[in-house]
């Protein structure tokens, strides 16, 4: 028997890791599904030789590396042209494998291709490899498996990857202009009070004359900090420690992941990009042919945060028992009127899969709007904030320089 590491959810919404043997990994994932868990990642455990000894297919190079969404997009788009070209799986799997740049994803798919050939399908192959398919795309691959549209099922999942990097690009520009522009202040701030402000101290001590308030003031807190600075690292340290500490907790990290949802210029921004995460992965499950049950358990699995997880487990549940999916968001106030209407009409209508894109391609254009809003609001409140401190710190340092150079002056 073979071992293998896990991470599963359960009902509760709590996240499960551990160790496991089993004959094959397959066998391993059904027993989770029939037991009532999500799986989320199944790997197994590989020894150290073993990992020294990573071969890949073309050479001497180790097996290791990392896969952008970009790259499975294209695999998609070129997958779905060779299938609807007639074709078959295996030639199709190997020929993109030769056309890779990326050598780690060239090296996957070349073994997707031999497992492919060993008699397994394709959603079984590319199960293999959980840290670049995950359990969503598994899911649709083996819906289109089935119901005979691959090639339709994996353009679909083309235009989800090519989203969902959309959306992280988002994210990623929405937080990097604060970030750079906080870690510059820092910088700054350190740089003035345990480096310039020293400095000046020590040149003015010579001069034995009575310093302006403000200069005195700007020392002051130069000499307190410096004096402070181990207690100061310490108390950061601890508190940061403290921090993952709570985090790690059921309550802490439920807690910790509330407060998202209670910051004033933050809430806007992640609620929207939330929502179209979510709502982005179950519109193109519910499309690939999967059921809606299934559909909000494996997109819920998308969702990092542990409160919304636990509103979506709560509202499958409901769906499960019977309850429309509009009716039981509408139970809870995070989720717009707007989202539990859009829902309900498809729902009557019998297209919610389209009605779910509309509402996925609304808050992609909300987060756009969020992004250029944030750094409307953020930037010049961080430059003038950052000016401010400067210009004080400047002013402080100088005025005895300006008194001198006037008293100077006046007694010529």
């Amino acid at each position: 028997m073979n071992k293998f590491t896990y991470k599963v959810m359960d009902q509760a919404g709590q996240v499960i890791a551990g160790k496991e043997e089993a004959d094959s990994k397959n066998q391993l994932m059904e027993k989770f599904k029939n037991s009532g868990f999500t799986v989320l990642e199944v790997k197994e455990e590989v020894s150290m030789f073993a990992k020294f000894n990573n071969i890949s297919l073309n050479g001497n190079k180790k097996a290791s590396g990392k896969v952008k969404g970009e790259e499975i997009a294209i695999f998609c788009r070129q997958m779905a042209t060779l299938v609807n070209a007639g074709v078959n799986i295996l030639d199709a799997v190997s020929d993109i494998a030769l056309m890779m740049n990326n050598p780690y994803f060239s090296i996957t798919l070349q073994r997707v291709g031999e497992s492919v050939k060993a008699g397994k399908t394709l959603s079984e192959s590319l199960g293999e490899y959980p840290k670049v398919f995950d359990n969503a795309f598994l899911s649709m691959v083996l819906v289109g498996e089935k119901s005979g549209k691959l090639a339709e099922v994996l353009e679909d999942l083309a235009t989800y990857m090519e989203k969902t990097v959309k959306l992280r690009r988002k994210i990623k520009s929405a937080a990097a202009y604060p970030v750079f522009v906080g870690c510059f202040f820092v910088v700054v701030f350190f740089g003035l009070v345990l480096g310039l402000i020293p400095k000046f101290e020590e040149m003015f001590s010579s001069f034995g004359a009575t310093l302006p308030l403000p200069t005195r003031i700007v020392m002051g807190f130069s000499r307190f900090m410096i004096a402070k600075m181990p207690f100061i690292i310490i108390s950061i340290v601890i508190g940061i420690i403290a921090f993952k500490i709570i985090t790690k907790s059921p309550q802490g990290k439920m807690a910790w992941h509330k407060l998202f949802f209670k910051v004033p210029i933050f809430t806007p921004i992640y609620t929207k990009m939330v929502f179209a995460r979510f709502f982005q992965t179950l519109s193109t499950l519910i499309k690939s042919g999967v059921d809606i049950v299934s559909s909000i358990q494996i997109a819920t699995g998308t969702v990092n945060n542990t409160y919304v997880r636990s509103l979506l487990i709560d509202i499958r549940e409901g769906v499960i028992a019977g309850e429309t999916f509009s009716s039981k968001m509408d139970k809870y106030v995070l989720f717009p009127k707007i989202i539990v209407r859009m829902t309900a009409v498809g729902e009557k209508s019998g297209q919610l899969d389209q009605m779910f894109e509309k509402i996925t391609d609304y808050y992609s254009d909300e987060v756009d709007v969020a992004v250029a809003t944030l750094s409307s609001v953020v930037e010049p409140v961080l430059i003038i904030f950052l000016g401010f401190t400067i210009g004080i710190a400047v002013i402080a340092l100088y005025l005895p320089i300006f008194n001198m150079a006037g008293a100077m002056s006046s007694g010529m």
